[in-house]
């Protein structure tokens, strides 16, 4: 099955990630991170792109593009460089310093210090791998005001008749500057009850750098929220700094290495008659591969046969590794060897679901692309009318799908997918904010009421007609629509207008076993099955799964955009001058993607450039 890059464009989410170009020799040539894989993707592709020649001469390289999603950023930034280190592609230049992330580091001497680190060691506690120097000076500046710890070269010994001594002192002076203005809790002075004090502190420290933050968050907000009502706007504006570099620090990061040793992370989804698996590789720690297998549904195996056998045909391929495969669900296995970990809370858990999210991805993906290649035609929808006993209604035969979306009740959108004489007719897709529903509520049924009313009000001013309307769900969601369009045709007054509504033909379509229901003029339910290879079932599956990204994609570009109202305030290197400064000469964020760089030149530098390319401002 052979996919164009332009259906691959088309079809990349709006989430963090990671993307891979390849060229066709199947070899990676690229890998880079964004928080919008649609935007920053696309934008190789789009002539009004100034790339430079190098990134010109990659794009005519470029055969085959895949991602990999992430929760959030930083993640992507961190499995960004794990996978250049590993592939070295050519036209990752800039990355190719093996250059590490940097890490927090507590050391294990007698009185111990806190320090950033490129390289860990067999000794010391460390923390996280951080990708900005300025993220891990803003922590431990915030850290040393919140506890005190030492930052001198001192070094301190414990004798055994208990007594402290210091070397190493040069022309330090005991106790320093620290020590009179409160940012160090003086353990030079060699007073036993202060050292364990500062014992104390260290293990208050690593609390804070594992996220147990929540007090520390209280305090900094009533501190700064003081501070502004007392006018002292530079001082609350360092304190908000503070909570910016703790909510960085609070970040769940879980594509980092805090799973020690070596992993392979499984999970699957059984879904459009196949068994997709996807597995994440860890070694030394670290995430260094992601792969992806797609097993057509044999209707007499399990599903846990299915991924038993891959688990025992993967481990004999690689049986001199030893690694252990963390799974959803327990199984067990013939060979002793296997060693299997189902975990319910934490990191490898968290590594699960990360797995899960990327699998169901390709999944979908891979399922849209498989419908696109059937030759759907003229006559394809012909039949399936026939097959309803509907009736062609117009010269150019229209089907049209509806869906709704939303995340727990908040952005509730809805879409409209239109498929004309066989192909899919993008022009007229359309997307509607539902307005009837307050925040938070949940009510597929109003919902829909409010799209088809809509939809209806159109035809009564078009007074055009689809050839059939398909919904997406069982009969009682059919049942519903059929009652608006009743009631609908009920308030018309002409006798011509309801027989143009008369004509309107509906079927719904349940997923459990892809069956249609009609309603005849008794009213009643008629139940089709179709042969699931047909061209006809496999036309309504195609609009029915296109309306339901089409609104996936709305639903994410509305909470987007909701979020990058005030984008400006979380991103680094931007404060309140430079954020007036661009807000007084181009009114909104959305206003700088049409604005050259050379321009933003004028007001921004170089860092503040990139960092507008890597929240796809730009």
């Amino acid at each position: 099955m052979i996919i164009t890059i332009k259906e691959i464009l088309k079809n990349l989410p709006k989430t963090p990630g990671i993307y891979q170009f390849f060229n066709k020799d199947n070899k990676i040539i690229y890998i880079w991170k964004s928080v919008n894989l649609f935007s920053r993707v696309n934008s190789y592709f789009n002539w009004k792109s100034k790339l430079n020649f190098a990134k010109q001469k990659m794009v005519e390289q470029i055969c085959d593009i895949k991602t990999i999603l992430t929760n959030n950023e930083t993640e992507s930034l961190i499995l960004e460089t794990t996978l250049i280190k590993k592939h070295e592609p050519k036209y990752n230049i800039l990355m190719k310093d093996w250059k590490n992330h940097i890490y927090i580091k507590i050391t294990s001497e007698f009185i111990q210090k806190i320090i950033k680190v490129r390289q860990k060691s067999k000794t010391g506690t460390y923390f996280w791998p951080y990708t900005s120097t300025n993220y891990v000076n803003n922590i431990l500046k915030l850290s040393k005001k919140i506890f005190w710890y030492r930052s001198c070269d001192i070094t301190f010994t414990k004798e055994k008749n208990w007594e402290i001594t210091l070397s190493n002192v040069g022309n330090t002076k005991t106790p320093c500057i620290d020590y009179y203005i409160k940012r160090c809790a003086w353990p030079c002075i060699k007073d036993n009850e202060k050292v364990r004090e500062y014992e104390e502190k260290i293990w208050q420290i690593k609390d804070f750098f594992k996220w147990n933050t929540n007090k520390i968050k209280q305090t900094l907000e009533t501190e700064m929220r003081e501070k502004a009502s007392k006018l002292q706007f530079e001082e609350a504006w360092k304190i908000k700094n503070d909570l910016d570099s703790l909510k960085t620090l609070e970040e769940n990061q879980i594509v980092r290495d805090s799973i020690i040793w070596d992993f392979n992370i499984v999970n699957y989804i059984e879904k459009f008659e196949k068994f997709y698996i996807w597995m994440i590789e860890i070694r030394d720690s670290k995430i260094t591969g992601f792969y992806n297998f797609e097993i057509k549904n044999n209707l007499e195996e399990d599903t846990l046969d299915v991924i038993k056998s891959f688990i025992e045909s993967d481990f004999a391929r690689h049986i001199s590794e030893k690694n252990t495969y963390i799974i959803p669900k327990n199984i067990d296995f013939e060979i002793k060897e296997i060693k299997i970990e189902v975990p319910q809370i934490w990191n490898k858990k968290e590594l699960l679901d990360l797995c899960y999210k990327n699998i169901y991805e390709y999944a979908y993906k891979s399922h849209l692309n498989s419908l696109s290649t059937k030759w759907f035609t003229k006559q394809t929808m012909i039949n399936l009318l026939s097959i309803l006993w509907y009736e062609q209604i117009n010269k150019d035969i229209l089907f049209e799908c509806n869906d709704i979306s939303h995340i727990s009740g908040n952005h509730t959108v809805a879409s409209r997918s239109i498929i004309e004489n066989g192909k899919s007719n993008t022009s007229k897709y359309k997307k509607y904010k539902i307005k009837s529903l307050e925040e938070q509520k949940i009510n597929d049924f109003d919902s829909m009421r409010e799209v088809i009313t809509r939809r209806l009000k159109e035809i009564d001013k078009s007074q055009i007609i689809p050839d059939l309307i398909i919904i997406d769900g069982w009969k009682w969601q059919l049942s519903s629509v059929v009652e608006i369009l009743n009631n609908f045709k009920n308030e018309i007054e002409t006798e011509e207008k309801k027989q143009l509504f008369d004509k309107i033909q509906i079927v719904s379509i349940a997923k459990r076993e892809e069956e249609l229901f009609t309603m005849n003029k008794n009213k009643e339910f008629e139940r089709i099955l179709l042969d699931k290879e047909s061209n006809e079932i496999k036309l309504v599956q195609k609009i029915r799964d296109e309306a339901h990204r089409f609104a996936i994609t709305f639903n994410r570009d509305t909470r987007i955009k909701a979020m990058k109202k005030n984008i400006l305030e979380s991103l680094p290197w931007f404060g309140p001058k430079t954020r007036s400064k661009l807000l007084k000469k181009y009114w909104n964020v959305e206003a700088l993607k049409d604005i050259d760089i050379e321009e933003l030149k004028e007001i921004l530098n170089k860092t503040q450039i990139e960092t507008l390319e890597n929240h796809s401002i730009i």
